[in-house]
């Protein structure tokens, strides 16, 4: 392993430690808040992630973050499908901060040692 993989796996091991302290306080504020502001919801979430290391462990990440709970992959179709107990202000905010938060960052971990190859 790459000293540039080690940085971007501590980095994405902070940024899940956080996003699992924000959403506990989100999940919080909701079950004391009134229910009926509630939105929940499956959002299907398209995926770059390609080896089934970086699949798992987005999913896991995902689970792991209170209030969401990866219900379904499918490979064939490049589909990931959360669960979220509140949705938000819309589905698609919600699918882009998923993956630029936490699949980004995982991609950006796994594949740290990688040469880019240049696009065909």
């Amino acid at each position: 392993m790459s000293m540039r993989s080690v940085y971007y796996c501590l980095r994405y091991a902070v940024i899940l430690v956080r996003e699992v302290i924000l959403a506990s306080i989100n999940v919080t504020k909701l079950a004391l808040g009134p229910l009926h502001r509630l939105r929940s919801g499956f959002v299907a979430v398209p995926l770059e992630a390609k080896t089934d290391f970086e699949i798992t462990v987005f999913a896991n990440s995902i689970t792991l973050t209170p209030g969401t709970i990866t219900v379904h992959v499918d490979r064939r179709h490049r589909l990931l499908v959360m669960h979220a107990i509140d949705i938000g202000r819309s589905v698609e905010e919600l699918r882009h901060t998923t993956k630029a938060v936490l699949e980004a960052n995982i991609l950006l971990w796994t594949r740290a040692g990688r040469r880019r190859m240049p696009k065909d």
